[in-house]
């Protein structure tokens, strides 16, 4: 018995000592990501350029339910998927872009420029079913200063690395005031899902994030610049499980037997 005790700890140990590890990579992983902030609001003082050229502030823009997409136009990783994902669902989802809600797509590189923005947008447009209303979905740039306020007040954490960002992948939902009401996590979303949130940010209502627990199986690769499959978080979750309830059942079958042998 004191040689399986032994076993235990020392396997209890290792375990906690890894999943230790992996969470401290896991918390790093983080801070490039969405802080959420449901309920607070996107700075609408931030100042965009639109696609002709003019400069305008965030709250001119919204007077309706709102998916907000940051991105940067020459991203090699997750913002053209990210794109696809949005030019999908505009086609399948059961509301009228540009009536029922909107879609704005932001550029977070201060050294993109609007014509760059033209031309993915056209490229998207290109292969959606219904081109007049997916002109309704808006491209923007801005400089870095406004950038900055933007991101920091919607919680979207990112960081350079050499010449390309490591960033989160995602949707923003925000309400006509500019309330934050939900996170849509990854680059392919179910029409029912952007309906609801957009019928809840009519209402102002606050929802949870989608796919936040998902995170915790994920990790970020930065030579892939995307989440990958962690196989040693989620065996060390698994087997630290294990191990405390097989030290639990142990625990109780020795307070058993001995209250049996008095």
């Amino acid at each position: 018995m004191s040689q399986l005790k032994l076993f235990l700890a020392l396997a209890l140990f290792l375990t906690c000592t890894k999943s230790y590890t992996q969470t401290t990579l896991f918390n790093q992983q983080m801070q490039i990501g969405f802080e959420e902030k449901q309920g607070q609001y996107a700075d609408l003082t931030t100042k965009l350029v639109n696609e002709s050229g003019d400069t305008i502030l965030l709250k001119e823009v919204l007077n309706k339910p709102t998916i907000l997409n940051l991105v940067y136009f020459n991203c090699p990783g997750t913002c053209s998927p990210l794109m696809w994902g949005i030019s999908k669902f505009i086609d399948q989802v059961d509301l009228k872009l540009g009536k029922d809600y909107d879609v704005i797509t932001i550029s977070f590189d201060p050294t993109e420029r609007i014509d760059l923005g033209i031309k993915k947008k056209a490229s998207y447009l290109s292969t959606m079913k219904d081109k007049e209303s997916a002109k309704e979905w808006r491209f923007f740039v801005s400089d870095s200063t406004n950038i900055s306020k933007l991101t920091k007040s919607v919680g979207f954490n990112y960081e350079k690395v050499n010449d390309q960002y490591v960033h989160p992948t995602g949707l923003i939902a925000l309400a006509s005031d500019g309330k934050i009401v939900r996170y849509l996590r990854g680059i392919d979303f179910l029409p029912f899902d952007i309906k609801i949130t957009m019928v809840e940010a009519a209402e102002g209502k606050i929802g949870p994030s989608i796919n936040r627990l998902l995170a915790i199986c994920y990790s970020y690769d930065d030579q892939g610049n995307q989440f990958v499959f962690n196989v040693t978080r989620v065996a060390a979750i698994v087997i630290m499980f294990f191990v405390v309830v097989i030290f639990l059942v142990l625990a109780f079958s020795r307070a058993i037997f001995k209250r049996k042998a008095k």
